[in-house]
């Protein structure tokens, strides 16, 4: 037989390619979510490059502080070493007892604003207590902050009061993080931050790029079919072709259109830069700084240009092998009525991919992350992110690209088997038997 079964495929991917872009929908859309990510990433960076003004400390109304305890705290010194600026301007002054504290105050003239403070030990416990007299000015609340204030400072005085320093006492005081993992395993920021966010947001992009154009892809395979327009396309056309030409229609509109928003965020990055710069004096670009550090962080081959072609390679490939996955569902189309329930066919593989993918690496289960890497279902959700950070090397990346490749072929071959062979189920309710009995009949 001289003639290919995919022979015409070029015809249907034009005519679908056309139809599909020339969609006054399809521009909109594309138009309005461009100029939409322009302005809003411009906005964002102009609206968060702005520095920060300086912050000034109310100074706390309180002037005085009589304290009475046997230690001596010089809590001055510690609110000075805390940084505690509202109550720089506070006097602090040892008393005997509070009697002689109230004593002292009434002295100083009519309603001082003043608070006296008493330190003392008892039953195991140190007990740190506030009285505001009647003749002081001061309110209630200036006293339980400089009440905490103090408080904070008698932890670091109590090593004082021991024997230590207090620059001893400050690094006694230090809380200490702990963690735990393998030997040699990268614990730093960036690599913690990419493991935990980096999957879920490229799977996500990825997971609504095929639920919004899978349904197109469904509608394009299914429409002649449920149309009665099948058996006179098919005197022409084979299958195959059919199939082929408008999964790949789709997809590729689907993807010029997704790769175009991506320059456009990168136009509205670059353009909010050099605004951002002009307007403020000694900008810095914080995303552009945590890329650097991030590229920094990674192996030698994360970000490499290979390993970003082979990953974009792997993102279309993977995002192909769903669209067919799609046609494969629309072939299964017998009435319009049913192409909601077959959507589930597509869209289940999709969501078990997305959690086994990011579960995998989120709760570090080395044997699932593994196996990720060799599934064609599972495939496009991980080894892009991984070829990025440099979890996995560029042989292991050309090994999936290669099973994603066999697998998107082995569908294409499928989905033209079952779309020819379904043609006489219109309007039949089809059951797994007849679906497997379609697959396995031979052809003459």
């Amino acid at each position: 037989m001289k003639d290919s079964r995919f022979r015409g495929w070029k015809d249907v991917f034009a005519f679908t390619f056309r139809q599909m872009t020339k969609k006054k929908s399809f521009g909109v859309v594309t138009g309005v979510v461009a100029v939409l990510l322009v302005a809003a990433i411009m906005l964002v960076m102009v609206l968060t490059g702005k520095p920060d003004e300086d912050v000034t400390v109310e100074p706390s109304k309180i002037n005085t502080a009589y304290v009475v305890d046997e230690y001596g705290v010089d809590y001055a010194a510690y609110l000075k070493a805390l940084q505690k600026e509202a109550f720089y301007q506070v006097d602090f002054k040892a008393a005997a007892n509070c009697a002689q504290a109230i004593a002292d105050a009434q002295m100083m003239g009519e309603n001082p604003s003043y608070v006296v403070v008493e330190v003392r030990f008892e039953d195991g416990t140190f007990y740190m207590e506030g009285t505001l007299p009647e003749n002081s000015s001061a309110n209630e609340d200036d006293a339980e902050e400089l009440l905490s204030a103090m408080s904070e400072c008698f932890e670091y005085a109590r090593m004082e009061v021991a024997g230590l320093s207090t620059e001893q006492s400050m690094v006694l005081m230090v809380p200490i993080t702990t963690d735990d993992g393998k030997i040699g395993e990268d614990h730093s920021f960036g690599m913690v931050l990419v493991k935990m966010l980096a999957p879920m947001v490229f799977g996500l992009i990825l997971y609504m790029m095929l639920i919004f154009y899978g349904q197109d892809v469904s509608r394009e395979v299914s429409v002649e079919k449920t149309s009665k327009l099948t058996e006179t396309l098919l005197t022409s056309i084979k299958p195959y072709a059919m199939i082929t030409g408008k999964v790949l229609a789709v997809a590729s509109a689907a993807i010029l259109q997704f790769f175009f928003w991506i320059a456009c965020a990168v136009a509205g990055l670059v353009a909010g830069n050099a605004v951002a710069k002009s307007m403020y004096p000694g900008y810095t670009n914080k995303i552009f700084d945590m890329l650097a550090f991030l590229r920094e962080t990674f192996s030698e081959t994360a970000f490499s240009p290979v390993a970003v072609i082979l990953a974009i390679l792997i993102l279309v490939l993977g995002f192909l092998f769903y669209c067919v996955l799609a046609g494969m569902a629309g072939s299964m189309v017998s009435k319009p009525e049913d192409t909601a329930q077959v959507q589930a066919i597509f869209q289940f593989p999709i969501i078990i991919s997305f959690f086994a993918c990011y579960f995998g690496v989120l709760l570090e289960k080395d044997g699932l992350i593994m196996a990720t890497r060799f599934i064609p279902f599972t495939i496009p959700f991980g080894v892009p992110v991984d070829l990025l950070t440099g979890a996995v090397g560029i042989t292991q990346g050309v090994i999936s690209l290669v099973i994603l490749a066999a697998f998107t072929i082995l569908c294409i071959l499928l989905s033209g088997r079952m779309y020819e062979g379904l043609i006489l189920y219109n309007g039949q309710k089809l059951t797994p038997k007849k679906v497997w009995n379609i697959i396995c009949a031979k052809r003459g």
